[in-house]
């Protein structure tokens, strides 16, 4: 919808995050509604932490349609809304929510978002080994869609490791998945990666093209798949590093397409253009630095 042709009939979603400018889904979610001709327009909030609670209230006096979560909010939001889907009762994280009639709906599309973007990569999980490299809201989202995916084991590493035990038990009863937890210093060691088929990033370390963590790229095989949720024109340096050891990589943008596309449908009702969304994701991609 360009700018022009907002009126008093025009529905307003977003975005809420800290830091936001980098944010693509503007771009993004603004074609999905010109494409299918929709009376929407989809803005970016720079909300910190401690607006948060105000925030999530002018959804509902200013009569938002909706809006995406992002860092660092997915977690703590879900205290300031009416209800949620299972998905997001089980992730205990929020990155959509839905304004009905004054009552606010959470869900979360994060987990199907990644798994649509390894199922038309024709990437199998069944029984496959995973290291997954963070604890917060996105790392449960991801956890859980690979715990459902039949993962026979995942090693979750994060820099606080109790807070990757909090992860496993909170969650191995979901499954037949075996879960542990281990410091980020096993990133190192050869033994923890050497029958992995995916490792995920799912930790906000790279967004600014700062160095990753240590880790025994070379101690994988040659099929493991290192996927990184943030994106940037150039790879992060987690992906960068990976591909220098020759391993096949895939970044965010894939996910961030398909969680979007079923936020789009969501807000209203309608299909998403995904191939709409696509161009207009790659062209911004083109033309800014940094990106999530």
């Amino acid at each position: 919808m360009s700018p022009q042709l907002i009126n008093g009939q025009t529905r307003i979603v977003g975005i809420f995050g800290d830091p936001i400018t980098h944010t693509r889904s503007p771009v993004m979610q603004n074609a999905a509604f010109c494409a299918c001709n929709l009376p929407y327009v989809y803005i970016p909030f720079l909300v910190k932490s401690t607006d948060l609670s105000r925030a999530v209230q002018s959804i509902r006096a200013l009569n938002l349609a909706g809006v995406n979560i992002t860092v660092p909010h997915k977690e703590r939001i879900v205290r300031y809304l009416d209800t949620l889907s299972d998905e997001a009762k089980l992730c205990r994280s929020v990155n959509t929510v839905v304004n009905r009639q004054g009552k606010l709906f959470g869900e979360n599309t994060d987990g199907r978002g990644f798994l649509l973007s390894l199922k038309e990569r024709d990437i199998a999980l069944h029984q496959q080994e995973v290291v997954l490299i963070g604890a917060g809201g996105s790392a449960r989202s991801i956890l859980v869609s690979l715990i459902r995916a039949n993962c026979a084991r995942i090693t979750i590493v994060n820099r606080t490791q109790a807070h990757a035990r909090a992860l496993v038990r909170s969650y191995r009863s979901l499954g037949k998945t075996q879960l542990e937890a281990l410091s980020l210093d096993a990133l190192q060691e050869p033994s923890l990666l050497k029958n992995k088929s995916l490792i995920v990033n799912c930790t906000s370390v790279g967004l600014q093209g700062q160095n990753f963590f240590p880790l025994a790229y070379e101690s994988t095989s040659h099929e493991c798949l290192f996927y990184d949720l943030l994106y940037r024109p150039e790879f992060t340096p987690f992906l960068q590093k990976a591909r220098r050891a020759r391993r096949p990589v895939l970044d965010g943008r894939r996910m961030l397409l398909y969680q979007g596309a079923l936020a789009f449908s969501l807000w209203t009702g309608v299909p998403a253009p995904l191939e709409k969304m696509g161009q207009a994701l790659n062209r911004g991609l083109r033309h800014r630095s940094n990106f999530r």
